[in-house]
């Protein structure tokens, strides 16, 4: 935190800073068990450890959830290969987009989920350097792995889980799946993929579906998922005004993994629930957020408004995030004018799930929510009151800064689907998150706090006392809460910046920088 401090000290001086100081940071030894948060898996398949991991050795336990789960990845991969009939047919546009996605590179599956516009200054902002703090956040770069220096994508490095697939160790859908007692159970030893060629873009940028280096890897659970969500989340959390677009193209290209043919639903579940734990870990970490988070997301805000303003899409508000708003409403990013088409993300393909394309907000709301389940019949009880993870509040720190921690769960729990899907046993609730309604959601609270009301779907999420006019849920800090509240969520949001005089006093104790003069 001194590193961090100090560095923002010295630059406010007028002087560069290179850190040679890598901080700890108390989450780096708390990650969740996410083995534990998956164990319902061995409910549908029971893996025999005892081999090793490449002969994916194992046994159906329930072959009728895991047939559910193969069926489900024929039926989205083979609508999306609908008219092509060899290698040689030109891939169609979801195709394209599944094999970018297959590269995991949030730059790259990003920047659609926040329209043509405010997606052009995304990428343009992380190509040109304009964004910094995020892109370390963010983005991982090709040909880097999950674990090395601060050039490594922060998020991708600490949400990781080649360790959890290795206790799994699940056939893929286009592999020989004897071995892991599909052909005992009376399932079909391998399932009528359609696999997808090498692609090279109009960039001249290959795409490999990667078939060859997957299939002696475990399917369960999908890393691509678990990159997209965390990644997604992330982004979600620096543009909060886009966040239930940001979460829909996560959905997305969790989906597009059942296109490749690589992944079943079970696993895009399971990669989906790891990602969110991950980061709730991550966001709970008040030395992390302040160091990292916090500054990322001014920094986003600071880049955006500046960039609409610049573009004379709208005028510069009282702060940043109002601006951001504005030009998100303005370009219809949000699908506030419903007499207008989208000027954000929309997705043509539909498959068995999700059946309407996405045109708006609501439609992208649907899409995600499908994508939560994937149509499975329950396999726990169903009805049980709502379960919000420890931590997962942190998720809505910048879509709801006004909002204490208590709040916040309540707006999690309001917003969960149902309980009883596969995974949600063991998942803690995570299962049960649906963030993208939750980032939509207009609260009403009560003359005491409480939150009484959640509306999800709203253009603008926003927070209101009964009898009061909507305020803004991604505003920058004014509070509508009372003075109890206040003091509740002064560790939240906008308010977690490092006082000066801690600064100050890092930066006067000497912590290993090397300081250069600007040059004029």
């Amino acid at each position: 935190m001194c590193c961090a401090a100090a560095a923002a000290a010295v630059m406010a001086l007028g002087v560069t800073v290179q850190a040679q100081c890598a901080e700890p940071y108390p989450s780096d030894t708390q990650q969740p068990d996410y083995t534990a948060l998956l164990t319902d898996f061995t409910n549908y398949y029971q893996p025999d450890l005892t081999a090793p991991s490449t002969e994916l050795r194992g046994r159906v336990v329930n072959a009728e959830v895991l047939k559910e789960n193969s069926d489900a990845t024929v039926s989205v991969n083979h609508k999306a290969n609908e008219g092509r009939t060899s290698d040689d047919d030109p891939l169609n546009p979801q195709q394209q987009r599944a094999l970018k996605d297959s590269d995991s590179l949030i730059e790259n599956t990003y920047s659609d989920a926040l329209g043509p516009v405010l997606g052009r200054f995304l990428s343009e902002g992380i190509k040109q350097g304009d964004l910094p703090l995020s892109t370390t956040l963010l983005v991982k770069r090709p040909g880097e792995s999950d674990i090395g220096t601060e050039r490594h994508a922060l998020l991708s490095r600490y949400v990781n889980d080649s360790a959890v697939k290795k206790q799994y160790v699940h056939p893929r859908p286009f592999t020989d799946r004897t071995n892991g007692g599909y052909v005992a159970a009376g399932l079909p030893k391998t399932e009528n993929i359609i696999h997808l060629p090498v692609w090279t873009d109009d960039s001249g940028t290959q795409h490999n579906p990667g078939y060859d280096t997957l299939a002696p890897t475990g399917s369960f659970p999908s890393g691509h998922t678990t990159v997209a969500y965390s990644g997604g989340i992330g982004l979600a959390t620096l543009l909060p005004q886009l966040a239930p677009e940001i979460m829909t193209r996560a959905s997305e290209a969790a989906n597009n993994r059942l296109i490749v043919g690589v992944h079943y639903p079970l696993d895009l579940m399971g990669g989906r629930i790891i990602g969110e734990a991950g980061l709730a870990t991550r966001w709970s970490d008040e030395q992390f957020r302040n160091d990292k988070l916090m500054p990322a997301y001014q920094e986003m805000q600071a880049y955006m408004a500046k960039r609409c303003v610049g573009a004379n899409i709208v005028a510069r508000a009282a702060d940043d995030p109002t601006t951001v708003q504005n030009c998100v409403t303005a370009l219809n990013a949000n699908s506030a004018d419903s007499s207008k088409p989208s000027g954000g993300y929309t997705n043509d393909f539909t498959d068995d799930f999700s059946t309407q394309p996405v045109t708006n907000r609501a439609s992208a709301l649907a899409a995600y929510q499908a994508r939560m389940s994937y149509g499975f019949k329950p396999t726990s009880a169903t009805g049980k009151a709502a379960v919000v993870p420890e931590g997962a509040e942190n998720l809505l720190t910048t879509a709801f800064p006004t909002l204490n921690a208590e709040q916040r769960r309540a707006v999690l729990a309001a917003t969960e689907i149902d309980s009883g899907e596969p995974l949600d046993a063991s998942s803690n609730g995570y299962q049960r998150l649906n963030l993208a309604a939750a980032y939509s959601a207009k609260v009403t609270l009560s003359a005491d706090g409480s939150v009484v009301k959640v509306e999800p779907g709203q253009a603008v999420a926003s927070v209101v006392r009964e009898g009061a006019p909507a305020k803004p849920g991604s505003s920058s800090g004014r509070s509508d809460a009372t003075a109890s509240t206040t003091k509740t969520i002064a560790n939240t949001g906008s308010d977690m910046l490092a006082p000066a005089g801690m600064m100050v006093a890092c930066f006067m104790l000497g912590i290993g920088l090397m300081l250069t003069r600007r040059r004029a």
